[in-house]
C-alpha cells in the first residue's frame, strides 16, 4: 500500500468508526428513554392504585359516619316524639 492509499483509508475508517459508535449510543439512549418511559408509567399506575385505594377508605369512613348520623337522628326523633306524647298526654 502506497502512502495516498493510507491517507485515503484512514478518513474512510474513521467515519465508519464514528457511525458505528454513533449507531450504539443512539441504541444506549433508545433503550434508556424506553426505560425511563416504563418507569414513569408504573409510577403513575402506583400513583393510580393509591389514589384508588384512599378514595374508598374515605368512602367506606363517609359511609359509617352516615349511618351512625342515621341511626342519631332516629334517636332524636324517637324521643321528641316520645316527649310530644307525654306532654299531650299531660294536657
Amino acid at each position: 500500500m502506497s502512502v495516498n492509499d493510507l491517507i485515503a483509508l484512514c478518513p474512510l475508517l474513521l467515519s465508519i468508526g464514528g457511525n458505528a459508535i454513533a449507531i450504539v449510543l443512539w441504541y444506549v439512549n433508545s433503550e434508556k428513554r424506553k426505560y425511563g418511559l416504563e418507569r414513569d408509567f408504573l409510577h403513575l399506575k402506583r400513583n393510580y392504585e393509591q389514589i384508588n385505594s384512599n378514595l374508598l377508605a374515605i368512602l367506606y369512613e363517609l359511609d359509617n359516619r352516615f349511618d351512625r348520623v342515621k341511626r342519631d337522628i332516629l334517636e332524636v326523633k324517637s324521643n321528641l316524639s316520645l316527649s310530644t306524647k307525654r306532654k299531650n298526654e299531660e294536657y
